[in-house]
């Protein structure tokens, strides 16, 4: 990311409401959306300006100069957050890091999985990817999502439009009784279907499971890790994830992920 994209913006709040008891759906006026990139994220400050660190959170959507924001109360900065309203302002950097490559999706079977707070980054995504042309359009695209339960779902319905959509959730209430990773074995043992590239966003456990499988089956697989930030630029080294190569920042085998990622081939990371 270049200094030119990366820049301090304050954004007006278009609107803002609750898809969930802690997950809310926040909408803010900004040039950033222009120049948005899926997979990227955000660093929101907070309105008390005591709280010095920025929060990070990953773009959802962007759309008709907005950005839309989907993230889960967890602290006083979100819930801080929690209390914008149509017509505040709020103070953002972006657009950081590195998002996904849509061309590694170019005439290939396409499967994006999203648990969590890691299903809202695969809104823009699969939307990108759906309005490819030509040549540099997928094969096919599926979504897989995971929840817990049916009274923690969100987003699902807004990826219909993107081609075939699997749920997954721990109780069975919704979709396929288990994990995102049981839903993808379920689709390709019933339907005999298994994607050539895989894109992945949500807890590291299902990302370590994502990674064993695509390396079990010879397939392309990049995910977006979740990490706390500090700084989000990679100045203070506070987000690192061991990798195979060394960091040309450091010398040492790992990698920032606020900058290098946070998207990065799973071969190349060590979870």
């Amino acid at each position: 990311m270049t200094g030119e994209q990366k820049r301090e913006v304050t954004a007006h709040v278009v609107r803002q409401e609750y898809l969930t008891g802690d997950i809310l759906d926040l909408v803010l006026e900004t040039p950033l959306a222009e120049e948005a990139k899926p997979g990227q994220f955000v660093d929101l400050y907070c309105p008390d300006s005591s709280r010095l660190l920025p929060r990070p959170i990953s773009i959802c959507d962007v759309y008709a100069g907005n950005v839309r924001l989907v993230y889960r109360t967890v602290g006083s900065g979100t819930r801080e957050f929690a209390l914008l309203k149509e017509g505040d302002t709020v103070r953002m950097v972006g657009n950081l890091g590195n998002g996904y490559d849509l061309n590694t999706a170019k005439g290939r079977h396409v499967m994006a999985v999203g648990g969590g707070l890691g299903i809202p980054p695969m809104k823009l995504l699969m939307k990108r990817l759906h309005s490819l042309e030509g040549d540099s359009r997928p094969a096919s695209l599926t979504t897989v999502l995971g929840y817990r339960d049916s009274q923690s779902t969100f987003l699902d319905q807004e990826f219909d439009g993107y081609g075939k959509v699997i749920l997954a959730s721990d109780d069975g209430s919704v979709g396929i009784k288990g994990t995102v990773l049981d839903a993808i074995r379920e689709a390709e043992k019933s339907r005999n279907e298994r994607p050539e590239v895989i894109y992945a966003c949500g807890p590291m456990i299902m990302l370590k499971a994502i990674g064993a499988y695509a390396e079990e089956k010879g397939i392309d697989a990049y995910i977006s890790l979740e990490e706390r930030m500090a700084c989000g630029v990679g100045a203070c080294l506070g987000c690192v994830v061991k990798t195979v190569r060394k960091d040309g920042h450091s010398q040492v085998n790992n990698a920032r992920i606020c900058t290098e990622g946070p998207v990065f081939a799973a071969s190349e990371v060590m979870l």
